[in-house]
């Protein structure tokens, strides 16, 4: 099998299964009790929380351990807005945890603004700018898009923000961005930055939220007062730990496993233009984006029966964020200005680390024999 629907979940490496073991029936202590075992565990997730510290260019401090990406995401635009009134600015692309969190934010009083993108999925800078002023009290915009690898200069907005609006929050989903770009939280000026485990090869149910430290936050759980006091309830102290180990292995790799990947971006977007031409549209800036997505949409072919005869193939891809409903895949096509027979067709291949060139040659292989047969129903 080729998997290339990495942006969706990796497996976990091997690894982590034997620290998963250790500290669920090994050393299954609870990390908040006063005896030896227990502290053992409490200093598991102490270095844990180092390691993933070290990778985003912070003080383990600034660490809030959660269950996953998402719930960082609402966690941070729950508790992040200082007033109970004003402007919330989120992208046209954010990922669904971000975008249905701001709209219950917009149901409790909030005004909900969305900034536009362009037609790869990268916020407009200017038309950003011009939504600012003093009454927005929290900012959210992807580091990478989920859907298309858009590359958003965060630490650019960021200080926009800063200059314009003085009494806003700034929030960054970095779930594609983390361990695969080369960043530090407090040289971009965020806020709050949320990141998951298993985009890494970490387990699923596991995350974290950037929280910088002067941020004053209500607690998101309350309880027993773990975590800062801001998420209570006992550490999962396995998959922290794993995450921890998964999040220094791929930091370490980050330069090397970034220029791999570019170059089979590169490489498939090449392929892609010289084999179908305007039979599609690629949807994935080389020039400004991640180094492991690539989106494209076919004219007529839908994604979804695509996808269906790659898997037939032994290849798995995706149409998209994983998370998405029926709502969320009609917004994107939306903002990017999918519109006609190239609305319902898009791929999205996610590359990792071990992916080759070959994987890359079957893909277009299979594409090829995909659209010839598929083609004859194409929709008009």
């Amino acid at each position: 099998m080729v998997y290339l629907d990495n942006a969706a979940t990796t497996a976990m490496f091997p690894e982590c299964v034997d620290i998963i073991k250790k500290y669920a029936v090994d050393e299954f202590y609870n990390p908040s009790a006063l005896y030896a075992p227990a502290l053992t565990a409490a200093k598991a997730v102490k270095s844990a929380r180092e390691k993933l510290a070290a990778a985003l260019g912070c003080n383990a401090d600034n660490i809030v351990f959660t269950a996953s990406g998402s719930e960082a995401d609402n966690f941070a635009i729950f508790c992040g807005p200082r007033r109970k009134k004003g402007k919330v600015i989120i992208s046209a692309v954010e990922h669904a945890a971000v975008f249905n969190s701001a709209k219950a934010l917009a149901d409790r009083g909030y005004e909900l603004i969305i900034a536009p993108v362009d037609v790869y999925g990268r916020v407009l800078f200017d038309e950003f700018v011009n939504l600012l002023d003093e009454n927005v009290v929290f900012v959210s915009i992807m580091h990478v898009c989920n859907e298309t690898g858009a590359l958003n200069d965060i630490k650019r907005f960021c200080s926009e923000v800063r200059k314009r609006c003085h009494d806003a929050i700034f929030h960054s989903d970095g779930v594609q961005a983390f361990c695969k770009l080369r960043f530090s939280v407090k040289d971009l000026g965020v806020d709050l930055y949320s990141v998951s485990g298993h985009k890494i090869h970490a387990p699923k149910g596991i995350g974290a939220l950037y929280i910088a430290q002067k941020l004053n936050l209500q607690p998101f759980i309350y309880g027993g007062g773990q975590e800062r006091n801001l998420r209570s309830g006992t550490e999962n102290v396995a998959e922290i730990c794993a995450f921890g180990y998964a999040a220094e292995r791929m930091y370490n790799e980050v330069e090397t496993n970034f220029d791999k990947m570019k170059n089979l971006q590169s490489l498939l977007v090449g392929k892609l233009e010289e084999k179908f031409g305007k039979l599609v549209r690629i949807n994935t800036d080389l020039e400004n984006s991640g180094c492991n997505i690539v989106s494209f949409s076919f004219n007529g072919i839908r994604g979804e029966v695509m996808l269906h005869y790659l898997e037939s193939k032994g290849i798995i891809v995706g149409t998209g964020s994983a998370c998405s409903s029926k709502k969320a895949a009609e917004r994107i096509p939306k903002a990017l200005g999918l519109v006609g027979a190239f609305a319902e067709g898009t791929l999205r291949i996610s590359f990792n680390e071990t992916t080759d060139e070959e994987d890359v040659n079957r893909l277009v292989r299979a594409l090829e024999e995909g659209a010839e047969l598929l083609g004859k129903y194409r929709r008009v």
